[in-house]
């Protein structure tokens, strides 16, 4: 069954492609709205709906690296549409081979690393770095792979260095039920996401990286589990 709802989007494959080749000159505001919008209608198509849970507005005096689970191929299209800011992602070097994904990514400006080359990931983090104090937006993912499951793998320190060099916001983001997609979209379900209130440097100064990590890691869980009890 859900190969057949993929099989609903083909359609949506070459028109979308398109659409970011006609926009590739744009802002990237306005190339992030496009994919954004693109997502949304993928959600409609599948006739799925995402629920977004926003503990405060996201704060617009400063950039943000948005701190999020990653649970199923759904959170792209999740954070896209649930994230209203315009923001890029962290990602592995191997979904620059995917071809459609690659079209994408150009318009996202994607920071892309090689999670075996250390050279690779120490040019992620001054990248990440860089564009965060000029004022962009970007995503990352700690835990480095999917937790396919209601438990968080455990999240890299190193993966929120470059917020400390930028003296940014953290804001951190859970994906509460993506990994139960297949469910979801048999169902015409509803899909849910959590962004929590963006942490100011001044008050993740003091904890250092280790104790930042910790502290997102226990308070991510924590949303986990509250959303999984009800």
């Amino acid at each position: 069954m859900f190969y057949v709802y993929c099989l609903h989007l083909l359609w949506l494959i070459p028109i979308s492609w398109i659409g970011c080749f006609m926009v590739r000159k744009k802002s990237f505001e306005e190339r992030f709205l496009h994919i954004a919008k693109w997502c949304k209608r993928c959600f409609h198509l599948l006739h799925i709906k995402l629920d977004v849970e926003m503990e405060d507005a996201l704060p617009s005096d400063g950039s943000i690296l948005f701190v999020s689970n990653h649970q199923s191929f759904f959170d792209l299209f999740m954070l896209e549409i649930g994230i209203h800011v315009p923001f890029t992602f962290v990602s592995k070097a191997e979904n620059k081979k995917i071809p459609y994904l690659s079209s994408l990514s150009k318009n996202l400006e994607l920071i892309y690393f090689d999670r075996e080359d250390q050279g690779s990931a120490v040019h992620m983090l001054r990248e990440t770095t860089r564009r965060l104090k000029a004022g962009q937006n970007i995503l990352i993912f700690p835990e480095g792979t999917r937790s396919k499951g209601t438990v968080m793998k455990q999240m890299q320190a190193g993966s929120i260095q470059p917020a400390f060099m930028a003296k940014c916001y953290i804001v951190p983001v859970v994906l509460c039920d993506s990994f139960d997609y297949k469910r979801l979209l048999k169902q015409h379900g509803t899909f849910h996401m959590h962004i929590g209130k963006a942490i100011p440097f001044e008050a993740y100064k003091p904890l250092k990286v280790d104790g930042m990590i910790k502290q997102l890691q226990e308070q991510m869980q924590g949303e986990l589990d509250a959303f999984h009890q009800k």
